[in-house]
């Protein structure tokens, strides 16, 4: 691939990835206004946009004291796949830029107390040295809703045969990245293309309308 077609591919994704910045910090907050101001409608199509897929596998941890857990029980989680050995590119790079600006809005309390029950599910091993030092440069991955998963045959088995179901059923064609979105009982409710910023937009309000009501 010569350097200016390379140029040419990147550019649209350059822009898709400014878009999706700016839905997460201008768009979604003023259409979480307009939601507490009476969106009942609304809310009643996006709720009706959820259906129940695979559940995904547990994330077992072993604390220093105690016995090991599943950290993702009874979480909401958002699943990207990067893969075998990810390269940070432009899908790549918009994808944790995604997770770093939810992780702002969704996973701090008021008082900057972590959420115990949302955690960002990134899928990979290995990857590249840009790949990972990008990723351990991020502000958000240094907390406990970061949830790390290698082992990734059985998750890529989960995410492809409950993706095919899903674009069978809404008749789309597959995107090349996606994310997907479970409840807290660990059912994969929807998935959402990583590039289109409607769709990234929808996953936000659905990430709402799923998780728990703050207790604070």
């Amino acid at each position: 691939m010569t350097a200016e077609s390379s140029k040419t591919s990147s550019g649209p994704r350059r822009v898709a990835r400014l878009v999706i910045l700016f839905v997460l910090l201008v768009v979604l907050p003023a259409g979480s206004w307009y939601y507490l101001s009476g969106g009942l409608n609304w809310r009643k199509k996006a709720v009706g946009e959820l259906r129940m897929y695979a559940k995904i596998p547990p994330v077992m941890v072993i604390p220093p004291v105690g016995e090991r857990f599943n950290d993702l029980e009874s979480k909401v989680c958002i699943i990207y796949n990067f893969g075998y050995e990810p390269d940070l590119n432009d899908t790549t790079k918009l994808v944790m830029d995604t997770y770093q600006n939810l992780f702002t809005q969704f996973g701090l309390y008021s008082d900057e107390t972590v959420r115990p029950d949302l955690r960002f599910v990134p899928l990979f091993e290995g990857g590249t040295a840009e790949f990972r030092s990008y990723y351990q440069t991020l502000a958000s991955s240094d907390y406990a809703t970061w949830r790390r998963s290698g082992g990734i045959g059985q998750w890529r088995t989960i995410l492809e045969n409950s993706y095919e179901q899903f674009c069978r059923d809404e008749g789309i064609k597959p995107a090349p990245a996606y994310y997907a979105l479970t409840d807290t009982s660990g059912h994969i409710r929807r998935f959402y293309n990583a590039m289109k910023p409607n769709e990234v937009g929808r996953m936000v309000e659905h990430i709402a309308i799923l998780l728990p009501r703050q207790q604070q």
